[in-house]
């Protein structure tokens, strides 16, 4: 075979391969956006189990949270798609900050009537006079937020179809220009969360910002990202980033 076979062969196999790695370095690339940014349902893949499995297992307890915490009733959390909410009744000193800096933000204004996150209403007594909790017992607050419901009472009830889940983060959220105030959704809704709102007279209800956390002096609400849960499971070898599901 002449040289010039030789260095057409050579040449071709070198092209070959540096377009195979320019594949690979893509292939990497987008390996690395698609997890950029992990939800509960990415980490939840990746762990290999449920978020009771994720207590159980300890990857939570350096928020506080764990399987005995929640099990006394100190610790409380919930989950959106983006984060998961954990509020501490040993932290909270029922200042109520966060109810003022929640509708200072929300309504520009300060209305703890309308807050989204609520203090005062078991203030005193805890959730009932036979609590034990409260102000006039314990001092234990009960700090409450919308449960961001799969099954929404406050959104299937609306009889204008003016509440609807946020494509950003799952919350429910009032489509303000659509709802009429008649507080059906405060009606339907377990714990009483939305609420009208006698100024604007439309509903009002927690869209999870995290304003409430962000104020709280004592680190009794936390919004946590679920990619700081997901590095938790990666550092205590619950999952390689090698083995990371695609969903």
């Amino acid at each position: 075979m002449s040289d010039s076979h030789l260095n057409q062969n050579t040449s071709e196999e070198k092209t070959a391969q540096e377009a195979e790695s320019a594949t690979n370095a893509a292939s990497a690339s987008e390996e690395t956006t698609k997890h950029k940014t992990f939800t509960r349902r990415t980490v939840l893949a990746m762990a290999g189990c449920g978020v009771a499995g994720l207590v159980a297992g300890g990857v939570l307890a350096s928020w506080g949270v764990t399987s005995a915490s929640i099990a006394s009733g100190r610790i409380e959390i919930r989950t959106t798609p983006t984060k998961m909410i954990v509020t501490d009744r040993a932290r909270c000193s029922g200042c109520q900050r966060c109810e003022m800096m929640c509708t200072l933000k929300n309504d520009g204004r300060v209305c703890q009537h309308i807050a989204r996150v609520r203090v005062w209403d078991n203030y005193n007594f805890g959730t009932n006079p036979g609590s034990g909790d409260g102000s006039y017992a314990n001092c234990q607050f009960t700090v409450e937020h919308c449960k961001q419901c799969a099954d929404a009472a406050c959104m299937n009830y609306c009889p204008v179809h003016a509440i609807y889940a946020s494509e950003d983060n799952g919350a429910r959220m009032v489509d303000t220009d659509r709802c009429i105030g008649c507080g059906m959704c405060a009606q339907a809704c377990p714990w009483n969360m939305p609420r009208i709102d006698s100024q604007s007279r439309v509903s009002t209800k927690c869209i999870s910002c995290g304003r409430c956390a962000e104020q709280c002096p004592n680190g009794a609400i936390k919004f946590i990202d679920w990619q700081d849960i997901a590095q938790k499971v990666i550092d205590q070898g619950v999952v390689r980033t090698t083995t990371l599901v695609q969903v």
